[in-house]
């Protein structure tokens, strides 16, 4: 368990500095306001198994002590591989509180995968468990951290906290997102806490806070789970993660997902004879087809649906589609999507020029609310902020929006 040898009491941790706004700014300090207003409200539903705010504040602090007495600095990159989301909440708090940089994996990671990661990244440590430490035994990482052993637990927990924590700033990298482009070769985006917090809040002042209890299930450090937890840390809600699909106990739930999966969603859903009722619905990565909106329309009519366009497992949203309860979402050829806020989308040529409205290119983007820079990816300089690349093809149109048309044009340019 988790939580082995830890029988105390929950007591809220006394703050390690007296900049509480700077704090609050980060995604760990937004983590520990929460914390200390509801230290006893479930943070983590999965399964019978729950973990409270406060327990993973606690568990997550000692974690944190016990990197860097590992000699984890500043910035550093960790590797967090785990096979359940209570895991996985306490590994990523921990890593932020320490300065350091998350670098989410997939649960099925594979040797290669591992090893390619581990040199993009640059990390030597990995938060994981015993199921998922397999693929770190020639991944790269020198050190590993088994948070499903008990002694572990027992070991950190015999130590005083680091009075230096927590290490974080607003405007560090929180997070390293990595994708494979094809087999052989590995990227990876680097977000800082800003960005991050600010999208967030972004869609919380669009569609308002996540309620209760919002819903999942992918994997722990998929990109829906990434932008479904920070979204529900932030109004104090229950991340409730469901393995084994999102068709039960939707009713007044909001509801995250990525695109490609909510057909499967949507299949399911046609076959109940009472589909439950989504408070919201919320898409993540790949375009939202205008039939499969069609469809979320036909099935839950009384459901909004949002879909944010983050192309490459960015996370963050680049454009944002919304389609309010009753809404007909069938018009137009494909995908027309708008800037998400602090986002400014363009069009580019071969040669990275700027096209005009109507001229066909790759979509591309930069702002504040998105990866400041990327790592072993096509990418280009400019003003504010990095130039980053979709990898999907579309055009501008007159009322300002951007229609995707299809894969990335084959003449677009690789720079490394």
């Amino acid at each position: 368990m988790l939580s082995a040898g830890l029988r105390e009491p929950v007591r809220p941790l006394a703050p390690a500095h007296d900049r509480p706004d700077a704090a609050a700014r980060t995604l760990d300090g937004l983590f520990t306001r929460a914390a200390r207003r509801h230290p006893l409200a479930p943070v983590v539903r999965e399964g019978r198994h729950v973990l409270s705010y406060g327990r993973a504040e606690l568990l997550s602090a000692r974690l944190a002590t016990a990197l860097l007495r590992a000699e984890v600095q500043l910035g550093d990159p960790v590797v967090v591989h785990c096979e359940d989301h209570r895991q996985a909440v306490v590994a990523q708090l921990a890593v932020l509180k320490a300065g350091g940089v998350c670098v989410p994996v997939p649960r099925d990671l594979d040797t290669g995968q591992a090893r390619r990661t581990a040199a993009v990244s640059g990390a030597d440590t990995v938060l994981c468990g015993r199921a998922t430490q397999r693929a770190w035994d020639h991944g790269g990482c020198r050190r590993s951290f088994l948070l499903d052993d008990p002694e572990l637990w027992k070991r950190i927990a015999a130590r005083p906290l680091d009075r230096a924590l927590p290490r974080s700033a607003p405007t560090e990298p929180a997070y390293l997102l990595t994708a494979e482009e094809d087999p052989e070769a590995s990227s990876g985006h680097l977000v800082d806490h800003r960005a991050w917090h600010l999208a967030m809040a972004a869609r919380t002042a669009q569609i308002g806070p996540a309620g209760r209890t919002v819903t999942v299930a992918e994997h722990p450090t998929g990109p829906a789970t990434l932008s479904a937890m920070w979204w529900a840390f932030a109004s104090g809600s229950t991340l409730h993660a469901r393995p084994g699909g999102l068709v039960a106990g939707l009713d007044g739930v909001v509801a995250v997902c990525e695109t490609g999966e909510y057909t499967r969603v949507l299949d399911a859903l046609a076959a109940e004879p009472r589909p439950p009722r989504p408070r919201t619905v919320l898409l993540v990565g790949a375009p939202c087809p205008p039939e499969l909106a069609a469809r979320h329309a036909e099935l839950l009519p009384a459901t909004p649906l949002r879909a944010e366009f983050a192309p490459g497992r960015s996370v963050l949203p680049w454009a944002v589609s919304t389609y309010a309860a009753g809404q007909d979402p069938t018009a137009g050829a494909g995908p027309v999507v708008g800037a998400a806020p602090g986002v400014r989308l363009s069009v580019r040529g071969a040669l990275g020029e700027n096209l005009r409205t109507g001229q066909p290119g790759e979509v591309c983007a930069r702002g504040r609310t998105l990866p400041f820079d990327v790592i072993g990816h096509r990418a280009g300089p400019g003003r504010g902020g990095v130039l980053l690349r979709s990898g999907f093809a579309g055009r501008r149109n007159p009322d300002g929006g951007v229609e995707l048309t299809g894969p990335r044009p084959a003449q677009a340019p690789r720079t490394r």
